[in-house]
């Protein structure tokens, strides 16, 4: 009885051992990491160092010669087929999946392994102490492995490795056709908001034609005071509306640039479009 009674306080004192020594354990940070977050969810982080300033590369991405002055739609297409990241992420990705299906095929080929050391040692004598003169050894090796019969694993993985490259190949013909669509989308919203930007000025003329035709009447008594202040703010609005859509023009063009895969502030020529489309 006493027996049990100390083993049992025993494991009682070792199972507060333990409880005490994980308590300590949770409170050691000794690299300070609870330090580089914010100390509560409802507060923001706060830098203890200045963050990194981010430099703009050196070198612009070169834009080949053949696309060089005014470009079309199917040129811009082209162009962003070539230099959008996007393309070329998803036809990394397909040959990545490629190169995994040679890998996979390639245990179906038998494996050999040459293997060659050369050792040079001194013995000493565990009874006289007397060292032995020195003793070279050599070991060449080589050994074949094959796999006969791996109950359907390699076929398997190869299947796996397969349909793995079907789907990034599938992956890339879709990212193809997304990067397409977005290029006629950007490059239209380009010559829509070109055309708003003329007929805004055409307004505008307008505007301070009749502006000036009303002050010239209201000189001559033909007109009112109320008349020149409507006028004013017609000509007020028109230039509301061509800065608008000026903006609007220079944000349509970066889009365009950045779909191709070039810097926003890219210029891009655009050609005139000489036919109309169908009405």
């Amino acid at each position: 009885m006493f027996r049990s009674c100390t083993s049992l306080a025993g494991a009682l004192i070792a199972l507060g051992l333990i409880g005490n020594s994980t308590g300590m354990a949770a409170g050691i940070d000794p690299y300070k990491v609870e330090a580089m977050t914010s100390p509560a969810p409802n507060q923001s982080w706060i830098p203890n160092q200045p963050l990194p300033a981010l430099t703009r590369p050196d070198k612009a991405p070169t834009v080949p010669a053949q696309f060089k002055g005014p470009l079309s739609l199917a040129d811009l297409t082209d162009l962003a087929l070539l230099m959008n990241p996007r393309t070329r992420q998803a036809w990394l990705s397909a040959r990545a999946e490629a190169a995994a299906v040679g890998i996979e095929n390639a245990d179906d080929w038998p494996t050999i392994t040459g293997l060659y050391s050369h050792r040079i040692g001194r013995l000493i004598s565990a009874t006289t102490g007397n060292p032995v003169p020195v003793q070279s050894f050599y070991g060449p090796s080589v050994s074949l492995s094959y796999t006969l019969f791996d109950f359907g694993q390699g076929a398997a993985a190869s299947d796996a490795a397969n349909f793995r490259l079907l789907a990034a190949n599938l992956t890339q013909n879709r990212t193809l056709q997304e990067v397409a669509t977005q290029v006629e989308q950007a490059y239209y919203r380009v010559l829509a908001f070109d055309y708003l930007v003329r007929a805004s000025r055409d307004s505008l003329k307008n505007f301070e034609t009749a502006l000036d035709a009303t002050q010239r009447r209201r000189t001559s008594g033909l007109a009112t005071a109320g008349d020149e202040y409507r006028a004013e703010t017609q000509v007020g609005q028109a230039k509301l509306a061509l800065a608008r859509n000026e903006g609007e023009l220079a944000k349509a063009r970066g889009i365009l640039a950045n779909v191709v895969g070039l810097p926003v502030d890219h210029p891009l020529e655009l050609k005139p479009v000489v036919e109309l489309p169908p009405v």
